[in-house]
């Protein structure tokens, strides 16, 4: 019971830090702030510098959502906020963690990307294939925090990189969501497709 136990809890940690992976990776291009923005793509701010901040969201919630993921895993993390702007004020969200938690979080993303964009070597288990559906919810999850809600039934949502753009794809796939990926300046769109009821 308690090999079971540890496993089931192994597996909910790894679900957490992949999701908090994904909203690192994603921010500064779904909702992060214009200094998240001139930071450049993905992979560049996927380790940062331990003395800045890990994440800049535009959402307290989002923000807040991390700094939980990234307790669970087992790091200290605050949220500090902030007013940016001049004539239109915005607040900005920072996330500061353990000078750590970049390199695990970079660890977890590779893990859950070979996870769900690999080809397994043999046929996987009905636990792996739930596991496999909870990291693919998990991606999904951690891209709508960021991005904030959707202002359509359609809504486009960028990602900087192609491997995020694939594990999201890979992602949907899983969960059945009908997404088309489309290459824009600055990276690339996911486009979640209304569903269509046959006639």
């Amino acid at each position: 019971m308690d090999i079971v136990s540890s496993g089931e809890r192994y597996r909910a940690l790894t679900v957490a830090a992949f999701e908090a992976a994904v909203m690192v990776r994603c921010t500064g291009v779904c909702g992060g702030g214009g200094r998240a923005r001139a930071q450049g793509g993905a992979r560049a701010r996927s380790v940062p510098a331990p003395s800045g901040p890990l994440a800049e969201l535009n959402r307290a919630v989002a923000a807040d959502r991390l700094a939980d993921l990234l307790s669970t895993a087992g790091f200290e993390a605050s949220v500090h906020r902030y007013t940016a702007g001049n004539r239109h004020r915005y607040e900005i969200f920072r996330v500061f963690a353990d000078a750590d938690a970049a390199v695990f979080l970079n660890r977890a993303w590779t893990e859950g990307y070979l996870d769900l964009c690999g080809a397994p070597a043999e046929p996987r288990s009905t636990r792996r294939v739930r596991h496999s559906r909870q990291l693919a919810e998990a991606a999904w999850r951690g891209l709508l925090m960021v991005s904030g809600p959707a202002r359509s039934r359609s809504p486009g949502l960028r990602v900087a990189d192609l491997d995020t753009a694939t594990v999201m794809i890979r992602a949907g796939r899983m969960l059945r969501l009908p997404v088309r990926m489309s290459t824009r300046p600055g990276g690339q769109l996911l486009l979640v497709m209304p569903e269509t009821t046959a006639a």
